[in-house]
């Protein structure tokens, strides 16, 4: 990590988690993914359809999937 990199970093912790999440919610809408990270989220997706297909891993709805971190957020509460 360059030391500007650093810097910005140090600057960024010190702001407010709410302005922490927006200016990495920026960030990340600017950017633009390495080859690299595509290719390991394809990957991903290629085990995660194989699964299914084999049976050792299940589909779950949108809306249980919504569901079920609706419910993981009330418990953190």
């Amino acid at each position: 990590m360059s030391s500007d990199v650093a810097h910005l970093l140090e600057e960024a912790l010190l702001l407010p988690t709410e302005a922490q999440t927006e200016l990495v919610e920026a960030l990340l809408e600017r950017s633009e993914p390495s080859l690299g990270f595509l290719d390991q989220q394809v990957g991903t997706v290629i085990r995660r359809m194989q699964k299914v297909r084999d049976g050792s891993s299940t589909v779950v709805s949108a809306a249980d999937a919504h569901d079920q971190v609706l419910d993981s957020l009330k418990l953190r509460a």
